[in-house]
């Protein structure tokens, strides 16, 4: 087993972080369906229902994000191409949710979370956990 350099230790850091924030999202979007604000809504049916497939749509990426964080943890080149993968899909997801009305109307809270969906990828691809991970594969 070769030694994790800070890149690949901030690599998983970053990984299981993004796992942990898609979780809480998905959590508290179920969350707010319970909410008073929510149920006393004139069209709180349709509300909740929308919360819920928010919550559902955020935690396949979240269960994804947290199996490669597994792999990713235990020096798996499986774990690296899944987070690469699944990392890049929600991002190119995001990135046009974000511009979907128009560069003049970009929903800077979408923003924000898409440019935090860079930050995994970013990592992975750098050159010395590039190698980390694809140590077995090289000639």
């Amino acid at each position: 087993m070769l030694k994790r350099s800070g890149w690949i230790t901030g690599a998983i850091v970053a990984q299981f972080l993004w796992a942990l924030a898609l979780l809480a999202t998905s959590v508290y979007l179920l969350a707010l369906t319970r909410s008073s604000a929510i149920r006393n809504e004139a069209d709180a049916a349709e509300a909740i229902s929308g919360l819920k497939i928010a919550a559902s749509l955020i935690f396949a990426p979240a269960v994804v994000s947290l199996l490669s964080w597994f792999g990713l943890w235990k020096e798996k080149l499986w774990g690296w191409w899944m987070a690469l993968v699944g990392n890049l899909l929600l991002l190119g997801m995001l990135a046009y949710a974000m511009i979907d009305d128009g560069w003049h109307n970009i929903d800077w809270d979408l923003a924000a979370m898409t440019t935090g969906s860079a930050i995994v990828p970013i990592f992975l691809l750098l050159p010395a956990v590039r190698r980390f991970y694809w140590k077995d594969s090289e000639p």
